[in-house]
């Protein structure tokens, strides 16, 4: 898997940092207006990584920048649905975070390539959403998934 996208255009922001690791305070700059409607129809799979602890999440969005600012602004405040998140990065900041993308895709092959790249990086890594992987073929994880 790849950087995969239908996108013809990118926007100069989206060339400068759409191949390596965003920071926490890259991820936040995501917030400001120019940047939410220019990169608002990237679809694909994001992972953030702990540096400290060599944890990661895994996810998958319709607005993959939106969503990484989301993550920013609930570890921020201390809010993350994963306490584990929220205890890291209280005790180890900011600065061990960094934010990647791993892959564009179609809205079709979503939750296809997720399920992959959550299987991919569990065999190797310590993951904080290991139960989303472990409750992905259950009816409650069918069920979360389609609230989003």
């Amino acid at each position: 898997m790849g950087l995969k996208t239908t996108r013809k255009n990118f926007t100069e922001w989206e060339l400068k940092h759409l191949t390596r690791p965003l920071t926490f305070d890259e991820v936040w700059e995501l917030g400001k207006e120019k940047y939410r409607w220019d990169t608002q129809d990237l679809i694909g799979i994001y992972e953030f990584h702990n540096l400290k602890t060599n944890r990661f999440y895994v996810g998958s969005s319709h607005h993959i920048f939106g969503r990484l600012k989301s993550h920013a602004s609930s570890m921020k405040t201390g809010k993350h649905s994963y306490p584990e998140i929220n205890e890291d990065f209280r005790k180890y900041g900011k600065d061990s975070f960094v934010f990647n993308i791993l892959t564009y895709c179609s809205n079709s092959q979503l939750r296809k390539f997720e399920k992959s790249w959550l299987q991919t990086l569990s065999e190797k890594e310590t993951l904080y959403n290991q139960t989303e992987l472990n409750n992905w073929d259950t009816a409650k994880g069918r069920w979360i998934r389609k609230r989003w």
